[in-house]
């Protein structure tokens, strides 16, 4: 075993030590699903805008992102970071606020006021299967660090993620989550920062840089007029920029914040924070090019920092790595296993308890993770499983939230049959038309247009439900019609 071995399996194992008593520390302030699931809705400044920022800062974003900027420069990687930090302004501007003032601690939650309760249940099945594929997509990025580097093997080293992580959401939920996300967020900034100007510097600077490197890996939108590049540029950003609106995982993160206005400009923040971070993966992708000509640019990252740094500082990157994939992960595991304790297994159990719901939240934990485990085994793509999983929510559930809250003529039936036609019809698209088509994007174009005719076909049969969409306002009166959790 050499030395680098040596550091970075110590370093691992030390770091998860950490969160694993982040995990029983956290487990004493769970009272309830409300603790376990937004954390209480206590979370001062630093904890919000850590775990917000950290909510998608992971594998795709560092991995993903860094490899495919070495191949395709800018263009490609519009989806994450600069759709998803756009996704969390879009949020703070026009969402958080409002959803935090209803104090209510799932997207599911959100449904059920708006379109009943049958709906809602429906609805929340379609987040299993995205999460179980964003949880599989973490994990198999972990194991490819820890392979690459220290040649355990891919399955033991998914493993051990895997049990890591089960282990410290299922004792502590979104308080784990929230501790292990600011540490997080401080160790892969600080990584960062130091690499980049050392190879900003050995390479001869950025002069030197932009005279080696083609002039379109620095597009920033299409140098073409082919509608079809436009349309593709679009469904880029709108992937996660518009898709992860309704996601569990940043919905948490909204409610979690001790305020409304604290929730909104924590969004803001942590958005704009994300684009600026973000672009140092892309750029240290972009740049590793001229230093590593023979990499194929998939662990870009890794292969520089085994470059320039002492094994120490390896041990250190490698850690802000794992770091940010774990966070990530736990927030995608915490997502759907919320909805099934706090609203899934209410629909199949009206009496179930508050202790009983609390009990099935942590339960769903290992049962997902494992699920994730063996498709992360089987697919074996971190980026494939980052886009397929987003996709449904883009085309499933992104249209019955937006208009919910800006149309008040939306009705259960219009969204039931955007929700369906949005998924069928991209799944259609993608497995009959040509593979360079946006099927993402048409998806989403006809989920809002049933959504649209089939609302103003039923809205006068069937009068809405007691809830009605404030617009950002009137917000007391939704809060009368439902329970304060």
């Amino acid at each position: 075993m050499t030395q680098n071995s040596i550091w970075i399996i110590g370093g691992v194992l030390a770091y998860m030590l950490v969160i694993l008593f982040i995990g029983y520390w956290a487990s004493k302030r769970i009272k309830d699903t409300k603790d376990y699931i937004i954390a209480g809705g206590r979370l001062g400044w630093m904890l919000s805008i850590g775990t917000i920022f950290a909510t998608w800062f992971g594998a795709e974003t560092c991995m993903g992102s860094s490899g495919t900027a070495f191949r395709k420069g800018i263009l490609g990687v519009i989806v994450d970071p600069f759709g998803a930090g756009m996704c969390l302004i879009i949020s703070g501007i026009f969402f958080a606020k409002y959803f935090r003032r209803l104090r209510i601690a799932t997207i599911v939650d959100y449904f059920e006021m708006r379109y009943g309760k049958r709906t809602s249940w429906w609805l929340s099945l379609i987040y299993i299967p995205v999460y179980i594929g964003w949880v599989g997509a973490q994990l198999l990025a972990f194991g490819y660090i820890l392979n690459s580097l220290t040649g355990l093997p891919l399955a033991a080293a998914v493993a051990m993620a895997t049990t890591v992580i089960l282990i410290y959401t299922y004792l502590g939920g979104m308080w784990a989550d929230t501790m292990s996300d600011f540490i997080q967020m401080f160790i892969i900034i600080l990584s960062l920062f130091m690499l980049f100007p050392i190879l900003v510097r050995d390479i001869g600077g950025f002069g030197f840089i932009r005279s080696r490197t083609p002039p379109e890996f620095f597009f920033f939108y299409p140098h073409s007029a082919r509608p079809l590049d436009w349309l593709n540029y679009l469904q880029a950003w709108m992937i996660v920029g518009i898709g992860s609106l309704p996601a569990q995982d940043l919905f948490a993160r909204t409610m979690a914040p001790r305020s409304p206005t604290l929730s909104r400009w924590a969004s803001i923040i942590s958005g704009v924070m994300y684009i600026a971070m973000g672009l140092l993966p892309v750029l240290l992708g972009i740049f590793g090019r001229l230093v590593l000509p023979e990499s194929s640019g998939e662990a870009v990252l890794i292969e520089l920092a085994l470059k320039y740094f002492s094994a120490p500082l390896i041990a250190i990157m490698v850690g802000s790595l794992l770091a940010a994939i774990m966070s990530s992960a736990d927030s995608a595991l915490l997502a759907p296993s919320s909805i099934i304790g706090h609203n899934i297994l209410p629909s199949i159990k009206p009496d179930a308890s508050e202790a009983l719901r609390l009990k099935w939240c942590r339960l769903s934990v290992p049962i997902l993770g494992i699920l994730s485990l063996a498709l992360a085994l089987y697919f074996k793509n971190i980026y494939r499983l980052c886009q397929e999983s987003w996709g449904v929510l883009l085309t499933g559930v992104a249209a019955p939230m937006i208009a919910g809250v800006y149309w008040k003529r939306t009705t259960t039936a219009g969204a039931v049959a955007g929700a369906a036609s949005g998924i069928i019809s991209w799944l259609s698209f993608k497995i009959l038309s040509p593979s360079d088509w946006p099927h993402n994007l048409i998806g989403f174009a006809v989920s809002f247009v049933v959504l649209i005719f089939v609302s103003l076909i039923t809205k006068k049969r069937k009068k809405q439900g007691r809830f009605k969409p404030p617009l950002l306002f009137g917000i007391r009166r939704a809060q009368k019609d439902r329970a304060v959790i």
